[in-house]
């Protein structure tokens, strides 16, 4: 979206400045086409307040796109309807321009026809360009549309990436909150298992029988289901350490382009220092220069005050030059009259006498010379006229050489203020797309920063849960350590207790042996007895005196099998340990149950050892 308008704007600016630049340029050429200058400052003004009425619009609508730069697309439109009104605008000043100055031939003599095509020449590309510009217009406009579909689809991309980042989130603080809940739980049944095995030793033998297979699956499954959870947990650190890393590496070249933005806005705001501290130079130069054609007027104004006094001095010298006319006509008529007189003198030479002759000659020579000497100033009044003619032409040179540097000078500095302007405009763009940029790091750094803070808590968490898992495992390997010292010393009391029962079974068997064989005995007594009872009279003393070995024949009936039922089972106890040893040596409830069910066979099988032993 911010690239999208960015180059909208910086279209527009090309547009406006493309503008500015042909009514600059027609500007110049009706300046330098004009002859008449008071028509054409005529036309030259009304065109001069409507570029200005342009450059304000042009202006505003610069400020409303950089006010509106966040704004949705519908503004952006009719600022784009105010680009093609001041358009529309703009082109029907050039046509009453150019209708003016089509006018102008009627009034204007037949010698600046050529003035006037080259007018048309320059008006036809005027129009030529407007056109030009309004198919850029709509360019732009097609330009802009499919920019900002591809800004909205941008803008589209990057909320579905941060709400599966924030469903990332939320999914790992699920996920330990739940891993919390049964490290907690596991805690209570470690605390739950040393009062458990308490119980189990101090049960009777039958019930722990019964209850015996379910205490051996029941710690199986419960190592199982840490291992896994320990797995889990080592991949989701892993996982978060990824993505730390990541997100590190993100901060990393967020912070690199921060720096690189402000190293540019620095220059920048170098290169606007620099730029004002021109435009205060060139505000001066132009107050110097202002101040200089107004003092330059003032001259002009006195020369025209002189040529007109000059003028007038002209009047008199022409007059003077008539006077001259009419005086050497009368030097003429008088040598006319010198010429008759002088006959007339010859004649009156002739005729009058000497002293009269004498007499006209003086009052002629007189006359003479007063004409000579009036010819003498009035020549010397003339040259000192020509005189002041030529360094009143000499300085009119002077100062129309002057006013053309100045009129150089002018042109030249409103180029460079345009320039500075156009340079300006140029700056405070980029300086606000720089400000937009900044302002998208600062968002960035902002969900970076709350990111590090989760991160870091996470982390937190994560070496918490390190920590525990660790404490958890090393209480294992102590519950370990202490099942394989039960474990060894178990088996040492088992050792002991087969031996015991070895030396019992070979004692028992050569008790049986002797027994069999006092059975035996007893058979045959019995036999030769019933042989003896069947006489009445042995039946009658049978019953008054029953025999003493017949509770003896009875209880070694009974402990003869009870006693091999007894070493069978202990037989079958110590293979059941020995191959539960060796399936799972790690297990320590598995094998405190099995030691516990022998120490109860055990326990069992014992008193009836003792009471058939007794018997």
């Amino acid at each position: 979206m911010q690239t999208a308008s960015v180059t909208y704007q910086r279209q527009k600016k090309h547009f406006l400045m493309v503008v500015k630049r042909k009514a600059d340029s027609l500007d110049m050429s009706l300046k330098s086409s004009n002859s008449n200058q008071e028509k054409f400052e005529q036309i030259y003004q009304p065109l001069q307040r409507e570029h200005q009425r342009h450059q304000e619009p042009a202006h505003q609508s610069r400020k409303n796109l950089s006010e509106m730069h966040d704004e949705d697309l519908g503004e952006d439109k009719t600022s784009q309807n105010c680009v093609e009104r001041d358009l529309e605008h703009a082109a029907r000043s050039l046509g009453t321009a150019g209708e003016e100055i089509r006018r102008l031939p009627a009034q204007e003599p037949q010698g600046q026809g050529e003035e006037q095509r080259e007018l048309d020449s320059a008006f036809e590309k005027s129009q030529l360009e407007v056109e030009k510009l309004k198919e850029l217009l709509k360019e732009l406009k097609e330009n802009g549309s499919a920019d900002l579909q591809k800004a909205k689809e941008h803008n589209r991309r990057l909320d579905e990436e941060i709400l599966a980042l924030r469903n990332r989130v939320r999914s790992l603080d699920s996920e330990k909150k739940v891993l919390g809940e049964e490290v907690e739980r596991l805690r209570g049944e470690i605390c739950d298992s040393p009062e458990r095995k308490h119980l189990g030793n101090h049960s009777p033998g039958k019930t722990y029988r019964s209850s015996g297979d379910r205490t051996k699956s029941q710690p199986q499954e419960e190592l199982q289901q840490l291992r896994q959870d320990l797995h889990r947990l080592q991949v989701l650190c892993s996982s978060a350490e990824k993505e730390l890393r990541y997100e590190r590496g993100k901060n990393l070249d967020l912070k690199q382009h921060n720096s690189l933005l402000q190293g540019e806005s620095l220059k920048i705001k170098t290169e606007l220092k620099q730029a004002q501290q021109k435009l205060l130079d060139s505000a001066k130069m132009c107050s110097s220069l202002t101040a200089e054609w107004k003092h330059c007027q003032q001259k002009i104004k006195e020369l025209e005050l002189e040529v007109l006094t000059q003028a007038q001095s002209g009047k008199s010298l022409s007059s003077l030059e008539e006077a001259l006319a009419r005086e050497k006509s009368n030097v003429a008529a008088a040598e006319e009259k010198i010429s008759d007189l002088q006959q007339k003198l010859e004649h009156a030479h002739k005729v009058c006498l000497a002293e009269t002759c004498i007499l006209g000659k003086k009052q002629l020579e007189e006359r003479i010379k007063e004409a000579m000497e009036n010819e003498a100033k009035i020549k010397q009044n003339y040259q000192e006229e020509q005189q002041k003619r030529k360094l009143l032409h000499q300085n009119m040179n002077e100062l129309q050489n002057q006013v053309k540097t100045l009129q150089d000078k002018e042109r030249q500095l409103k180029m460079t203020n345009v320039q500075q302007q156009l340079r300006i405009q140029q700056q405070e763009a980029q300086l606000k797309e720089l400000k937009n940029e900044r302002r998208l790091c600062d968002e960035h750094l902002k969900s970076n920063q709350e990111l590090s803070e989760k991160l870091s808590g996470l982390q937190q968490e994560k070496e918490a849960l390190g920590r525990e898992c660790g404490r958890l495992l090393k209480q294992l390997d102590v519950h370990v350590r202490n099942y394989n010292e039960k474990h060894q010393h178990h088996k040492a009391k088992l050792r002991r207790v087969r031996d015991h029962l070895g030396h019992e079974v070979e004692q028992r068997d050569e008790r049986i042996r002797q027994l069999e064989s006092d059975v035996r005995a007893l058979k045959r007594q019995a036999e030769k007895e019933t042989t003896v009872s069947d006489i009445p009279e042995f039946e009658a003393l049978n019953k008054i005196m029953p025999l003493p070995n017949s509770g003896k024949i009875r209880a070694i009936s009974f402990s003869g099998p009870g006693l091999v039922e007894s070493a069978k089972s202990l037989q079958e106890t110590e293979e059941h340990t020995s191959e539960e040893t060796v399936a799972s040596p790690k297990s320590p409830r598995s094998l405190l149950c099995s030691q516990n069910s022998e120490a109860g066979c055990v326990k069992v099988a014992s008193p009836k050892e003792t009471y058939h032993i007794q018997e």
